[in-house]
């Protein structure tokens, strides 16, 4: 069981295992809000719980509402003990109704009465309940008339929880030159601040708060040293800023997650439920799309990263493993991890015939990334990989040992037209077929398929549909989709780039349409896109992938745009999601348990990790193990560690995404000549360690189809900027003891990241 704020026995919180601050026990519903069914005029749901008992002061439901019900929400997680229900003079009699509390996203029995002949009902909980919202349901056709639902309880607060710093930073550090800030909450939300150096005590920037936000994005130290922000006699945790930081401390670890992760062959080799390439993935974990924004994004990153894992043969394992990878030959001996793990998910797919649309739209991954994996895998696996999906891509059905519980998809056609939205588990996100369909239309026509059109009007016709039917107002359709929701940017962010004269109409003002509804609900003291206007986190859910994953749409979403000071805004909350992930939250923690072990400069983990489960990821490194829910905000700390806490491969897979996305935004490249020098300038997250050489090599074209590799180095030691200066002499660019022969007219090219991650300068070559 996943992802619930309610930890339930029986369907009740038995609290003798924390110690829980009591009080006198007040009507809690006073503080609250209401919701119902449906009401009738001048008897709306806030009249339920104003504390009067006058029966003009009540709320009636719809006589003709079959189904009623009044939720009332609570300011925060509440121990709930009783609950009060007086029913109007004028009201029926309720033999029978429920109280329900909102589990794993659905509704959920706390009580269920029976044989009820009262009008005043009073309902001592056997055992208390944790939860920030409590709903009376009946199943009646006549009208209803509550007076009064009153809640009794109080304010729970967790007494394990520590102290939490009144300055919230992403701990581990910033990058230079991108957007940086804090939160201060608790503190004046005009406040003067100043960033300390902390090797010399020196204040090295000062600044103001606004609405408790501290910016301090024109502060770009050539330094390692440490930094804090001061306000008053408050100071934060230590930070670094760094050029790449964000991605001197991921990229390692991201690897290494992926790889434990693995199943069969990662940190345990125990077979379970719900796993194919990967334990607990499901059908819809997004790894072989991850991985390969990835590593198409920054390309040399991956490919110098040492290399620790090997192919490692079926037929070396028992015979229950028997067929459960191996349908793929083995790659180069020295293929480089993520290659291998790109590897690995088609692999597993292949073997195992996966059916389900997702698993196939995944493969399609595959096949886009081939010309980049192609020096290290057999020719063998696209021509497999391609049959499968040429058989597959329009099977209307799926194979029970392709599918799981959650699987909500009416046709695993991947030409059909999809217009069901999924749940808040995210395993249905719209648009998940369109850059599968547009990969396939590509293949196709590469392998000379005449019906190859095929799949890019499905791919025009689903995105047509979506600009046509998504409203972005409705949080199903954006932060609903929980770590899934960056699928439905992407897509418009690729056919934009791939397809802009032949994308459908009205593509980019839908996107700016999306985007101007992220900012309105951004507008707090986190720069923390919300789910609503009313709530924070969807109600229930353990969101951490919606954080991680969040950038991926924002990146993709200003690819797509003009409008400067609304691409300005989204960089911004990219940003503060990052930061969230490392703990400029209300929890003030990293979302990983182990992140001061395996993250440099983290000081505060998240408060536990989950042990066992289904993914088994108790020795992976680099889990998202927990994030704040819908209690915690908009500053709870004292609630402390209530709520699911476990890891999951989904969550880690956004992360991946969103840091490929972070990566192709800010690449460029460039090539100028000054008259015998061509001089290419690269701009990419490659610069890691400031006391380090880290040269990157990049291949050089003529008009003629010849290259050479030509090595740039870093401008200076904290740049992210690579140049290269090479002579033109004697009809040819040298470069070291290589020459590439062009003449007056000729046109060169560069290139940096692959396919649509790809950044291209080209130059015509003059006397």
């Amino acid at each position: 069981m996943k992802y619930t704020y309610i930890k339930l026995i029986v369907f009740a919180l038995w609290l003798s295992s924390i110690s829980i601050v009591h009080a006198q026990q007040n009507n809690l519903s006073l503080t609250g809000t209401a919701s119902a069914s449906s009401s009738q005029e001048g008897f709306n749901p806030e009249k339920a719980i104003d504390g009067k008992t006058d029966p003009s002061s009540s709320w009636k439901s719809d006589s003709e509402d079959e189904f009623s019900w009044l939720m009332v929400r609570l300011p925060g997680a509440t121990e709930i003990l009783r609950i009060d229900l007086t029913l109007a003079a004028s009201s029926v009699i309720l033999p029978e109704f429920k109280l329900q509390i909102m589990h794993n996203g659905t509704w959920q029995n706390v009580q269920e009465v029976k044989g009820n002949d009262q009008k005043e009902i009073s309902l001592e909980l056997t055992k208390p309940v944790l939860s920030d919202r409590i709903r009376f349901f009946a199943t009646t056709n006549k009208e209803l008339a509550i007076t009064e639902l009153a809640i009794y309880g109080q304010e729970y607060v967790d007494s394990t929880a520590m102290d939490v710093k009144k300055i919230l930073v992403n701990q581990s550090g910033y990058n230079l030159n991108r957007p940086k800030r804090f939160s201060a909450p608790s503190l004046a939300a005009d406040a003067d601040f100043n960033v300390v150096d902390q090797s010399t005590g020196q204040v090295v920037f000062k600044g103001k708060l606004t609405n408790h936000v501290g910016d301090f994005s024109d502060f770009n130290p050539l330094s390692l040293d440490d930094y804090a922000i001061v306000v008053a006699e408050e100071e934060s945790f230590p930070f670094r800023i760094g050029v790449n930081w964000m991605e001197r401390v991921s990229y390692r670890n991201m690897v290494d997650f992926m790889i434990g992760s693995r199943h069969y062959l990662g940190t345990t080799d125990a077979i379970r439920s719900l796993s194919w390439a990967w334990r607990d993935g499901d059908f819809f974990n997004w790894a072989q799309q991850s991985l390969v924004s990835l590593y198409l994004s920054n390309p040399a990153a991956f490919e110098r990263m040492e290399q620790t894992i090997h192919y490692v043969p079926n037929d070396s394992f028992s015979e229950e493993y028997e067929g459960a990878w191996g349908a793929l030959e083995p790659y180069a001996a020295n293929t480089p991890d993520i290659v291998q793990l790109i590897h690995w998910d088609a692999d597993v797919k292949i073997s195992h015939k996966l059916e389900h649309e997702m698993q196939k739209a995944e493969l399609a991954y595959f096949l886009y990334a081939w010309p980049y994996l192609k020096q290290w895998l057999p020719q063998q696996n696209f021509d497999v990989v391609y049959a499968y999906l040429q058989q597959t891509w329009e099977k209307e059905t799926v194979e029970e040992y392709s599918t799981t519980k959650y699987d909500l998809s009416p046709s695993h056609n991947l030409l059909a037209l999809k217009t069901k939205l999924g749940t808040t588990k995210g395993e249905l996100p719209p648009g998940h077929s369109v850059i599968p369909n547009l990969i396939m239309f590509e293949a196709a026509k590469s392998k000379g398929d005449p019906e190859a059109q095929k799949y890019f009007d499905a791919a025009f016709n689903q995105l047509d549909w979506m600009i046509k039917n998504l409203d972005w107002n409705d949080p199903m359709t954006t932060k609903g989709q929980r770590m899934s929701e960056h699928i439905t940017m992407r897509a418009f962010a690729f056919f934009f780039s791939e397809y802009p004269e032949k994308s459908p109409s009205g593509l980019k003002s839908k996107v700016a349409d999306w985007a101007k509804v992220a900012i309105s609900r951004s507008n707090n003291y986190w720069d923390f896109r919300k789910f609503s206007e009313d709530e924070w986190t969807p109600p229930s859910w353990n969101e951490t992938g919606n954080v991680l994953g969040l950038p991926a749409a924002l990146f993709s979403a200003m690819s797509v745009l003009e409008d400067q000071e609304i691409k300005h805004s989204l960089e911004i909350l990219a940003w503060s999601h990052f930061d969230n992930s490392f703990g400029r939250n209300p929890t003030g923690r990293h979302f990983s348990f182990r992140g001061p072990a395996e993250i440099e400069g983290v000081e505060l983990g998240w408060y536990s990790f989950h042990k066992g489960g289904i993914g088994l990821l108790d020795e992976v490194k680099f889990v998202f193990d927990g994030s704040p829910k819908s209690f915690h905000y908009p500053n709870h700390p004292e609630v402390g560690d209530l709520g699911w806490t476990e890891g999951w491969v989904q969550f880690n897979t956004a992360f991946n995404t969103s840091m490929g996305y972070m990566a192709n935004y800010y690449t460029s490249i460039t090539m100028e000549q000054q008259s015998d020098e061509l001089i290419i300038k690269l701009k990419a997250s490659l610069n890691f360690d400031p006391t380090k050489k880290e040269p990157v090599n990049l291949l050089l074209s003529n008009s003629n189809g010849q290259d050479i590799w030509v090595e740039l180095v870093e401008e200076s030691p904290y740049s992210d900027v690579y140049i290269g200066k090479f002579k033109i002499t004697k009809g040819s660019v040298e470069s070291g003891a290589k020459s590439l022969a062009v003449k007056s007219g000729d046109e060169l090219t560069v290139k940096y990241g692959y396919g649509f991650m790809e950044k291209v300068a080209k130059l015509t070559v003059e006397n």
